[in-house]
């Protein structure tokens, strides 16, 4: 991988943790509504959010390679698109 791929991946593991701590924080009081979560594609200076339930969430959680995007935003080289949900796609390594 390139110094460039590796910023970029670093950029998109960044925003990961963020909705980790997003999720551990709200996890108790969420309920069933929608929470704000960080686009977590590969421009640092995205300020996109998906709104997803925490189940949605989880759901793209339970696999360690996959990540959640606003809809046509940057994926890394290899990165295939798997779930199209309309406003928010799920991309895999």
């Amino acid at each position: 991988m390139s110094s460039r791929e590796n910023r970029l991946a670093e950029t998109q593991r960044a925003f990961r943790i963020g909705n980790e701590r997003l999720r551990g924080a709200l996890e108790a009081t969420a309920g069933g509504e929608p929470i704000p979560f960080l686009c977590e594609c590969t421009d640092d200076t995205c300020l996109g959010r998906v709104d997803l339930t925490l189940e949605e969430y989880e759901a793209v959680r339970r696999h360690e390679n996959r990540f959640v995007i606003v809809r046509d935003h940057p994926t890394l080289q290899g990165e295939r698109i798997v779930q199209d949900k309309g406003f928010y796609q799920v991309v895999e390594k």
